[in-house]
């Protein structure tokens, strides 16, 4: 089994290299040190990559960069991005049971996690040590994303999916994987990784697709068709189904994710149970030489009216509702409808609260704040309230109670996120409508300039 752990760098680049690069306090000595000690991008990275602890740095991987450049690379895209400032990096190690991998092993699942949890966004390496009995990975992670300048947030969710993705490999391999229980601090990681699929958009469409393609497939091959068609790439481990869609690096393994009816079997039985004759249907006569039509073909009788004008704009359009009856939305498709039922549900806000200036927005969200607050006190007094109860059907009413104003909670918190949205996109909107009205006169003054021009060369 592995056991996974993350924390940040936050100090200057050039700090205790002296002690890092020293071979007598670095070679051997990982159960003697924490490694919260270690807290530069360069003292992690000359930890990490020793070669006293991964043979000669045969066992490292560098993850959109290179080994030997790595720090210089990582320097570059904080500049690039003006963020070299705060966290500088974040320093994950996992660790497996005693002899129960090889290095070769251990290697391959720690770059696997690191594709799979940070390799669409980050600069990442990856060695494996081999200086004590239990086998190693460290991971150095650059806090700011190459891809959009975006700085990775290390809460909760994401240790969860670390676990997670880091047991799903595990598995994969054949290896012993620790059984999710609550924390000494009550903490319950399987209940934020729960959180972070429904929040996932990523998570979200592939269950949608998974979905389309068992409703849409006649036989079990067909199925696995379809989810090319839609761009992902399907992969076998374990005898599990695991799907990614570009540019996407993270597998999801359908059956952990979405439950056990999405298992190989399960999916089989739900394509037979919705065709149980399905051998039994005729397949149409094919023809392999040409058709001719008797007669004469301006004698055919043409539509007209309302008919052939549908006809006519299906013509110009090119649609045709018989070839696209299973018409799937593709992932950006559905990013813009969502964003579209995001503007709408803005609006509507908009209207019942008759929001027209920011200072009413202000006045709102000053409101809704009171009220969270009292509300929040409510609950307080609720839970307060059912520590001192002993009777299980009076605990049981309360605990009912503090559902319901827990919902309230959230839906006060919402219209208060909706007075923040609605008030940045106002600025934003007043923007776009004065650079919008800046070109239009730079365009008419342009246009009168020209006039002129051709009346002096008349």
């Amino acid at each position: 089994m592995a056991t996974t752990k993350i924390w940040k760098v936050q100090k200057r680049l050039d700090h205790v290299i002296n002690y890092a690069t020293n071979e007598e306090k670095t070679r051997n000595n990982y159960s003697k040190h924490g490694m919260d000690e270690f807290d530069s991008i360069r003292q992690v990275m000359t930890y990490a990559t020793n070669p006293d602890k991964t043979e000669k740095q045969f066992y490292t991987t560098g993850i959109n960069c290179e080994i030997k450049d790595a720090v210089k690379q990582m320097q570059f895209v904080k500049t690039f991005y003006g963020k070299e400032n705060g966290i500088l990096a974040f320093h994950a190690y996992q660790s497996f049971t005693e002899g129960e991998v090889t290095p070769k092993i251990a290697h391959e699942i720690g770059v696997k996690l690191a594709e799979e949890m940070w390799g669409d966004r980050f600069q990442v390496v990856v060695s494996t040590h081999l200086n004590t009995q239990h086998l190693h990975n460290h991971f150095v992670i650059n806090s700011v994303s190459f891809k959009d300048g975006k700085k990775y947030y290390s809460n909760l969710t994401n240790t969860a999916l670390l676990r997670k993705i880091s047991d799903e490999i595990c598995e994969e391999y054949g290896l012993s994987v620790l059984k999710e229980k609550i924390c000494k601090s009550g903490i319950n990681f399987e209940n934020f990784y729960k959180k972070s699929m429904r929040d996932s958009d990523y998570y979200k469409f592939a269950k949608e697709d998974i979905d389309y393609a068992i409703e849409h497939s006649w036989t079990y091959k067909e199925f696995l068709k379809k989810l090319k068609e839609m761009g992902y790439e399907v992969y076998f481990r374990a005898n599990k189904i695991s799907v990614r869609m570009y540019p996407h690096k993270r597998n999801i393994r359908i059956e952990r994710a979405f439950g056990e009816e999405y298992s190989i079997e399960n999916i089989k039985n739900k394509i037979c149970s919705r065709y149980p004759s399905r051998e039994e249907v005729i397949k149409p006569k094919t023809y392999d030489k040409r058709l001719f039509y008797k007669g004469i073909a301006k004698k055919l009788r043409k539509p007209k009216g309302i008919i052939a004008l549908y006809y006519y704009y299906c013509y110009l359009l090119k649609v045709y509702p018989k070839k696209n009856l299973n018409y799937k939305l593709t992932p950006k498709m559905r990013a813009e409808v969502k964003k579209m039922d995001k503007y709408s549900e803005q609006i509507r806000f908009i209207c019942k609260y008759k929001l027209e200036t920011i200072n009413d927005i202000d006045n709102l969200k000053e409101q809704k704040k009171e009220e969270l607050q009292k509300t929040l006190n409510t609950r307080n007094r609720l839970y307060y309230k059912r520590q001192k109860l002993d009777n299980e059907s009076e605990k049981d009413a309360v605990t009912k109670d503090i559902i319901n104003v827990t919902d309230k909670i959230k839906k006060i918190r919402k219209q208060i996120k909706y007075c923040d949205e609605i008030f940045t996109r106002s600025l934003e909107m007043r923007e776009q409508v004065k650079n919008l009205e800046e070109k239009n006169i730079q365009e008419q003054k342009k246009v009168k300039s020209k006039k002129k021009d051709r009346k002096y060369e008349r």
